[in-house]
């Protein structure tokens, strides 16, 4: 029997501390970034929501390890598909979180010790593993990242999809800044309508083009592209966490930004140098960011995708009030920025954006009906790795699963090795 390690990872966890208290950047040897917190609507916090659901996820994927659990995990399976048999496999479940900082013993110091994304230094300026340390450790095929977003004025809410292109797209608008590509290369592709503009009057490509600048060398530029702006230092983040992929120790020596190499903060005098970079360039990143089913984003566009629409197909199975139009809102068009989680980790990353927190029917999908989007994720994510020929019935909405499981054997062939266990080797 196949076994695989999945992380279910509840965004954020921890608190806003006022004080710079993420991104610790080996350079300077400080903080770079707040702590964020996550989106809150009145008495309502993303944090404790996706905790709640993700322990749901858990709970049904735990079925798996044992004989009597699958009898149960079985009888899912069955509500969402007429399959004579059911291949069974073990899904080795783990939560990167299993609290909140408001719920640790009053009176704990550093609670978002337990919450960074990144490596951080403790009281004796010994490191520590961030989350995206600790989930390279687990070795996972695949990690369900649970958010929730704000709706602004006009929006429909539903769910939607983040993601993180490859190299090909960042090198691609590298050439574009330089003059050596045409801007229609990204105008015309995929990315120009999903990029995430964050700063008031900015284009997509703008916007695009400033993280780039973060992807490369850890600052986003001014609006023109013309300096970068020093005020939004992300740090070298391939060299922030603990992964075979860092440059070696002592790293901060040798970093001369002013000078070309992998560190050059112009765009001119980058150099793709290291063992990251040779990464970034490799196959499995393509697979994993750039092309696939779906056209683009690759196999985490597309597990992104195939768990939104088992939530859609399963929420109204499971829930006949739910079948009435309007009831759950629409997958939204990805958001597509240079995310963290999606970039460093060797997993399929399905980065959902699981419902729009200001959106009443959206918080009812997660709260009221909770169980049943924990069952769907569940079943979903069996699905991404052995296929589900699921019923027909229009009743159950627009946004059928496809149902087809990744290709997980090319990346465990590579000639390097198990993809998704030599990160931590």
């Amino acid at each position: 029997m196949d076994s695989y390690r999945v992380v279910i990872d509840p965004g954020h966890g921890g608190m806003n501390s006022g004080r710079p208290d993420d991104k610790w950047d080996p350079v300077t040897k400080q903080y770079l970034s707040y702590f964020f917190y996550g989106t809150a609507f009145r008495k309502h916090r993303e944090h404790k929501i996706m905790m709640q659901l993700a322990r749901r996820v858990d709970h049904y994927l735990e079925l798996t390890e044992s004989r009597s659990g699958w009898q149960e995990f079985e009888k899912l399976l069955r509500q969402f598909s007429d399959q004579k048999t059911f291949e069974r496999i073990e899904i080795d479940a783990r939560l990167s979180r299993t609290e909140s900082y408001d719920e640790l013993p009053k009176g704990t110091k550093n609670v978002n010790d337990r919450y960074r994304l990144y490596d951080f230094p403790d009281s004796r300026k010994r490191m520590q593993h961030g989350r995206l340390s600790w989930i390279t450790e687990q070795k996972p095929y695949l990690v369900v990242s649970l958010h929730m977003n704000p709706a602004g004025v006009g929006h429909k809410g539903g769910m939607a999809a983040v993601l993180s292109p490859g190299y090909k797209t960042f090198e691609m608008i590298r050439k574009i800044h330089m003059g050596r590509a045409p801007r229609s290369r990204f105008t015309n592709s995929p990315w120009n309508k999903t990029w995430l503009v964050t700063d008031s009057g900015w284009s997509q490509f703008e916007a695009a083009r400033a993280d780039t600048w973060v992807y490369f060398n850890g600052y986003r530029t001014n609006r023109r592209g013309t300096a970068i702006n020093t005020s939004k230092n992300r740090g070298i983040r391939y060299n922030m966490i603990d992964w075979i992929y860092a440059d070696p120790p002592g790293w901060p020596k040798i970093y001369t930004p002013n000078e070309p190499g992998r560190f050059a903060l112009k765009f001119k005098d980058f150099r793709p140098e290291g063992k990251f970079w040779e990464r970034e360039m490799g196959k499995a990143e393509a697979w994993r960011r750039e092309d696939g089913v779906l056209g683009y984003g690759g196999d985490n566009h597309y597990a992104t995708d195939e768990l939104m629409r088992f939530i859609q197909r399963g929420a109204r199975l499971q829930a006949p009030a739910l079948r009435k139009a309007g009831e759950i809102g629409p997958i939204q068009p990805p958001y597509t920025s240079t995310y963290s989680l999606p970039t460093f980790t060797n997993a399929i990353v399905a980065y959902l954006e699981v419902a729009f927190i200001n959106r009443k029917k959206d918080r009812r999908l997660v709260t009221e009906y909770r169980d049943e989007t924990a069952k769907s994720l569940a079943v979903g994510v069996y699905s991404l790795f052995r296929g589900l020929e699921l019923k027909q019935d229009s009743r159950l909405g627009p946004y059928k699963p496809r149902g087809q499981a990744i290709d997980w054997q090319r990346y465990e062939k590579l000639p390097q090795g198990n993809y998704f266990k030599i990160a931590a080797d």
